[in-house]
């Protein structure tokens, strides 16, 4: 194959890929409606946590998410309340991805 045509070909990729990185991109321009467990809306200033499930799994493939490699990686290693300093990042879970935000 010539080397002008592996150019027009690469360029081709490199804008399709930019055109899918901004589409994903844009997907949240607008507010997202934050849910509690219960499928709720939350009000500003409200402490009860947001459902991500809820909240994001209207429209992203949650199940697929949750399964995935990053997100359940750590999942084995859960630390326990003891193990953790009292007030200190109370929200990590485990030596891995699992339960960070």
């Amino acid at each position: 194959m010539k080397r002008s045509t592996l150019r027009k070909l690469a360029a081709l990729a490199v804008g399709t890929a930019m055109v899918a990185a901004a589409s994903t991109a844009m997907a949240h321009l607008s507010d997202v409606q934050l849910l509690d467990k219960e499928g709720y809306p939350l009000v500003e200033g409200s402490t009860t946590p947001y459902s991500p499930k809820m909240t994001c799994g209207k429209c992203h493939d949650y199940e697929k998410i949750t399964s995935g490699f990053h997100f359940m990686q750590g999942f084995d290693e859960l630390i326990d309340d003891e193990t953790r300093l009292a007030g200190e990042k109370p929200f990590i879970k485990s030596l891995g991805m699992y339960g960070k935000w």
